[in-house]
């Protein structure tokens, strides 16, 4: 995909009208005829070349932005603009590829489209890709590039730039552990009302156990901030006694989870049902956990959705069992909460929690080959949660084909498998998991997402 320079600047009164048409799309007092009007001025000028209508438009349809989800015409019209140079409309198009959240995910397009807006000096586009090449989750790994376009943002001011980099520092990741580093960077950022480095650092505080106070004081701040997921911190921390005793720390839940709920955050209705489950402060329900998660899923609470699969798909081994059937069902239910490349990472889970033998290991494992861009740390532990065999059968395949791993691939933990994968923990980030054990969810996510 050829992407050009920077195009012309529209007169200002052509640029006064897309930006009215959108406007009027945003306004909660606009009527169906003013929305069908400004859709219809998007759409004109559009098609007479427009790139700023080319791009709103394309996002309103790429994202469902109060128009219908249209994602062929939306891509079409990013790419357009894209092709003429607008950088706004690369760093939309290279995001959409490299997530894979409504298409499939391209590395290769992604990174051309990033590196083109990078090149125009976009601030998002430059943290972006910086962060990924970096992080080397999805693209590949350039430290030297990666870091120099984190600090190219961070010099034009970009907060989020200074927080993308303070996570790579704080847990190790591309880069060597800086907690130091990453601090001074999570202040900086805070200075200018970004919370959410500190919400990163007061969380692995809590989590710890090296200072309750001082975590709990750090979340707060964080969520004085406006970073609301230290508010699910909090309310998770509280819930399971990381913020000094037992007792004291669970009575703080329901402040903190209330804090959470009038931000949006979801997973407070996760944190909720969690509750519910284990009988931490109320009466254990399995029955009753599912029907709050069903009723948060209804009014379209896509992270107890989520929860919801999971449990359905595997259990808690006290007060649910396993109902794949009902896990597939919720799926169907509630998949238009989900993003794209989320319905499918579950529906192959599903496929594992259900695999009983080598052979329909097999059969797991090929699906699972078969959607490269599906990889990631998350999907690699649902594996291991729905079934660990074949969570090792398709890392037996993986370290056998890389010459690592002589031994029988049989989706069991023998000895060689332990060995080879212990070898291999080795070159992950913060290889010093490998000593503590490396069956961890974590690690086995890694390795399967290599």
């Amino acid at each position: 995909m050829a992407v050009g320079l920077a195009p012309e600047p529209l007169s200002a009164e052509a640029s006064q009208v897309v930006t009215q048409a959108d406007r009027t799309l945003w306004a909660e007092t606009a009527t169906e005829a003013d929305l069908k009007q400004a859709l219809q001025t998007l759409e004109t000028a559009a098609a007479q070349g427009d790139v700023d209508a080319q791009l709103v438009l394309g996002q309103h349809l790429l994202n469902g932005w109060v128009v219908t989800k249209d994602i062929p015409q939306a891509l079409a019209l990013l790419q357009q603009a894209a092709q003429s140079g607008d950088a706004k409309a690369q760093l939309e198009l290279g995001q959409a590829y490299l997530w894979g959240t409504v298409v499939p995910t391209d590395p290769a397009k992604a990174r051309h489209l990033l590196d083109a807006a990078a090149a125009q000096g976009n601030p998002d586009a430059m943290r972006v890709l910086g962060e990924q090449l970096i992080g080397g989750w999805t693209l590949t790994r350039d430290l030297d590039r990666g870091r120099a376009l984190l600090d190219a943002a961070i010099t034009k001011g970009d907060d989020k730039a200074q927080v993308a980099l303070g996570k790579l520092l704080l847990f190790g990741q591309g880069l060597e552990q800086d907690r130091a580093g990453a601090m001074t960077l999570f202040e900086a950022a805070a200075e200018q009302g970004n919370g959410s480095g500190l919400a990163a650092y007061g969380e692995m505080l809590m989590w710890s156990q090296r200072s309750p106070r001082a975590a709990e004081a750090m979340l707060n701040r964080a969520g004085e901030l406006g970073a609301s997921e230290a508010w699910v911190s909090l309310a998770h921390g509280a819930m399971y006694g990381y913020l000094g005793g037992g007792r004291v720390s669970r009575a703080k839940f329901d402040g903190y989870a209330e804090k959470g709920r009038q931000a949006g955050e979801e997973e407070i209705a996760v944190l909720e049902a969690t509750r519910n489950m284990w009988g931490i402060n109320m009466r254990a329900s399995g029955p009753e956990t599912i029907a709050r998660l069903r009723t948060a899923a209804d009014a379209g609470n896509a992270a107890a959705a989520k929860f919801l699969i999971e449990l359905l798909r595997d259990g808690n081994g006290l007060n649910l069992h396993r109902r794949r059937a009902d896990a597939r069902a919720a799926l169907d239910a509630y998949g238009d909460l989900l993003t794209r490349k989320e319905r499918a990472q579950f529906a192959l889970s599903i496929d594992a929690a259900t695999a009983f033998g080598p052979a329909a290991y097999a059969t797991v494992a090929d699906a699972y080959f078969a959607r490269p861009e599906l990889k990631s740390r998350w999907f690699g532990m649902q594996i291991l949660k729905a079934n660990e065999n074949v969570a090792y059968y398709i890392l037996q395949m993986r370290l056998r084909e890389e010459g690592l791993y002589g031994g029988s691939v049989n989706g069991f933990a023998t000895r060689l498998t332990l060995n080879a994968a212990y070898r291999t923990c080795l070159e992950l980030d913060r290889p010093e998991r490998c000593n503590d054990n490396v069956m961890r969810p974590d690690v086995i996510g890694d390795l399967l997402a290599r």
